[in-house]
């Protein structure tokens, strides 16, 4: 548009300015719809997108997701053979995202208009509207294919999530109890508290002297690291005990599941919930969900899901391949070389 009208200052003030309706009128005509059908063509894409209401109301007083909308209404005036498409539901309600899905989808498969071209970090908005899928990964192409294609291909095995239930309380008392010697009143005496020479003193006394490193910034204890550096050194001796009892849960977990699925590995722990690669499976995946279910009340799991690697999955994975911006957000555990999340793109393709 900018290139076509040539940009001024004040380019963004002047759309602003003008309503819905002369936004579609304008494009219309910079698209060569001819000028008899124009009213005809801005009157059907402003009932397809659900800006009826909105037609005369300035541009730039729209909430996001109508301005989100528009922008689509635009792109789609004239019915071009080829449509690019940014990220198009960003910042949309999930109602107002579904509906966007579902005019996309309308075009580009059950019209047969056109094909669409579509960049977007969302997983579900990928599963949603695409048949082809390519993820980028520093301005080069590293996959293409069927979401199932993608799957097969680098996605081997299975899948499983698992959240973990809050430890009993028989439990933490337990732990309470063998703690007992390191605690100290807190003021008032009202509540038992512990140090943070005591934490090292007391996981000795528990069994599993290395947990007690994992109180720092960027351990699983990280919470109670924030307390004891809030609270002078000092953290609620019953907070301590139900990390400890969850820590406990969570290790017992994960050498269950490394014993019982064949190639099974902690692929990422996030508090309590902990997500596991399984190897090439050589069970049906009925007999997968029955080995979970039998156990899953004695491990103290409270939900699992298991199935086929996720889109989101791969899209991590060939982001972890990129140099820049590597990191792990504060207790999220990562198998090394350390995984993090990149801002990359995945480059979808809907063909008619």
């Amino acid at each position: 548009m900018r290139r076509l009208l040539g940009y001024c200052p004040q380019f963004d003030a002047i759309l602003d300015l003008m309503s819905v309706r002369e936004h579609l009128e304008l494009y219309a005509r910079i698209k060569g719809v001819p000028e008899p059908d124009v009213r005809g063509v801005v009157e059907t894409k402003l009932v397809e997108m659900d800006l009826k209401p909105f037609e005369n109301k300035l541009a730039g007083r729209l909430s996001g997701g109508n301005k989100r909308k528009l922008g689509v209404a635009n792109a789609l005036v004239g019915d071009p053979p080829i449509i690019f498409l940014d990220e198009p539901s960003t910042g949309m309600d999930p109602v107002a995202r579904r509906f966007m899905w579902s005019v996309i989808a309308r075009v580009a498969t059950e019209r047969k208009q056109c094909s669409i071209i579509l960049t977007t970090h969302s997983m579900e908005e990928v599963e949603a509207l695409c048949t082809r899928i390519g993820i980028m990964v520093g301005g080069r192409l590293r996959c293409l294919g069927s979401s199932q294609h993608l799957k097969n291909r680098h996605g081997a095995g299975y899948e499983c999530e698992i959240k973990l239930a809050p430890p009993s309380a028989e439990a933490v008392a337990a732990v309470l109890e063998s703690a007992r010697e390191f605690c100290e009143p807190a003021s008032g005496g009202l509540a038992a508290v512990l140090r943070r020479e005591a934490i090292a003193l007391a996981a000795q006394k528990l069994g599993v002297p290395a947990r007690g490193a994992q109180v720092s910034d960027s351990g699983t204890g990280w919470a109670l690291h924030a307390s004891l550096s809030k609270n002078g050194n000092r953290v609620p001796a019953a907070e301590f005990a139900s990390w400890w009892a969850g820590e406990a849960v969570c290790k017992e977990v994960v050498v269950y599941m490394a014993e019982t699925f064949v190639g099974c590995t902690l692929a990422e722990r996030q508090g309590s919930t902990l997500r596991f690669k399984l190897g090439a499976a050589s069970e049906s995946l009925g007999a997968l969900f029955g080995k979970l279910e039998h156990t899953r009340a004695r491990l103290g799991v409270a939900s699992y899901t298991l199935g086929q690697t996720t889109l989101e999955a791969l899209f991590n994975s060939f982001a972890s391949q990129q140099l820049e911006e590597r990191g792990v957000a504060r207790g999220v555990l990562l198998p090394a070389p350390a995984a993090a999340a990149a801002p990359v793109a995945a480059v979808l393709s809907t063909n008619a």
